[in-house]
């Protein structure tokens, strides 16, 4: 029984992810995955990558590296707890690039933060936030389009100092954290954990299971989540070729 709920809560947190990928990405259904590509954004792993693998086709992980080669961009592709498949991307000469850990919190802070929720004529700030954070500054225009088209579907937020940003994404009754970054100068400030603590509340308010995010080994961050007090539900390795 636990192993069939954990499998129905990932695919819902899959789907979550997914739903907020493709819209700063497009998504393209191949013979057993999801290959997701924005060339504005290319060599991110984030929303560069061949995700929801379910079989082991070696045509498909070809097909795939074209299309990755075509948007210029490096071949990332996530695996979830899937032997065969990375044992056969192994032989395709991939090889481990990193781990993406996937985190939930559901208790709600002592206090309901204040942030900032964006509308249009906030874009320009939350953009500069966002490309100054991860240090992406040429993405400036592109995910600024990105915003002017998501405001509808994706609730984006800032601090009051205008040193963090986030975006929250609701889907499955989960609430998704994506985007979450501060400014150089500003890290260490508490500024992102405020972001978080609304996040947990906006989970209350509206009744849902839990507040997800997902953060990369390669970024050192998971201690810092698990003082703030998220567990882990579940990990995703990554290959790159």
């Amino acid at each position: 029984m636990q192993y069939s709920w954990n499998k129905i809560m990932i695919s819902q947190v899959e789907s979550n992810d997914n739903g907020f990928t493709g819209i700063w990405s497009s998504a393209q259904q191949l013979e057993c995955a999801t290959l997701f590509l924005n060339p504005k954004l290319s060599d991110d792993l984030f929303f560069n990558k061949l995700t929801n693998v379910t079989c082991t086709s070696e045509k498909m992980v070809e097909e795939s590296i074209e299309k990755f080669q075509k948007n210029n961009s490096k071949a990332y592709v996530y695996s979830i707890n899937y032997p065969e498949f990375e044992n056969m991307l192994e032989k395709k000469g991939f090889v481990y690039y990193d781990t993406q850990y996937v985190l939930k919190k559901r208790s709600i802070p002592a206090k309901k933060s204040k942030c900032i929720k964006i509308a249009r004529g906030d874009i320009s700030i939350w953009a500069k936030i966002f490309c100054d954070a991860y240090d992406c500054q040429e993405w400036d225009k592109s995910v600024r389009s990105i915003l002017e088209n998501s405001l509808s579907s994706v609730d984006y937020y800032m601090d009051e100092s205008n040193s963090s940003c986030m975006a929250l994404y609701e889907q499955n009754s989960i609430l998704g954290l994506y985007c979450l970054g501060t400014v150089p100068n500003m890290r260490r400030q508490g500024t992102a954990r405020s972001l978080i603590d609304f996040a947990l509340y906006e989970v209350n308010s509206r009744n849902l299971e839990f507040l997800m995010l997902e953060t990369y080994g390669k970024d050192n961050l998971l201690k810092f989540y698990s003082n703030l007090g998220f567990d882990s539900l579940y990990a995703k390795k990554i290959f790159t070729i």
